[in-house]
């Protein structure tokens, strides 16, 4: 039954996640204990807290993509600004789980290059946009728990439509 149950949702996550939404809150339902997130060899992690270090790596490397064009072409900043918080948010519903391992705190990812153009540069931010929501797709339907299958759901949903948003 629990299988059958658990299909239904994957199910319905990847409907709902592979849709370009807007407004997407990021509460996510049900009451689950918090993934074990202690150091340790990387075999031994919780699947989910792997999905989230990932998850959590991969709005960084947006942050600093972000950051990268809009030092490069400030007069996207204004454009880039709200899709930015939208990100910190995101960011923030994945560390509020507990504690990721290695050196998820901070953001490590090297400066991206960005292209002379702004229309070329605006282009590279929503392509990455567009393959995070699919990363965060996968990830959704691979989480053991519903309530980090929801929050990747939903930031996929949200990474989907900053895609849109930007073409």
């Amino acid at each position: 039954m629990k299988q059958r149950v658990d299909e239904g949702r994957r199910r319905l996550l990847a409907l709902v996640a592979g849709a370009p939404v807007l407004g997407v809150a990021l509460a996510a339902c049900g009451a689950e204990p918090r993934p074990k997130a202690a150091p340790g060899p990387r075999a031994s992690l919780d699947a989910d807290v792997k999905l989230r270090w990932r998850a959590a790596h991969g709005e960084q490397a947006l942050l600093a993509l972000h950051a990268a064009t809009v030092a490069a072409h400030p007069d996207l900043a204004e454009r880039l600004a709200p899709l930015t918080a939208h990100h910190d948010e995101h960011l923030a519903a994945l560390r509020a789980d507990g504690p990721l391992p290695y050196g998820a705190g901070a953001a490590a990812a090297a400066a991206p290059s960005i292209a002379a153009d702004a229309d070329s540069a605006l282009a590279a931010v929503a392509d990455a946009e567009r393959a995070a929501a699919d990363a965060c797709v996968l990830a959704a339907l691979g989480a053991a728990g519903p309530r980090l299958a929801a929050v990747l759901a939903s930031i996929a949903a949200s990474e989907a439509g900053h895609g849109a948003v930007l073409t």
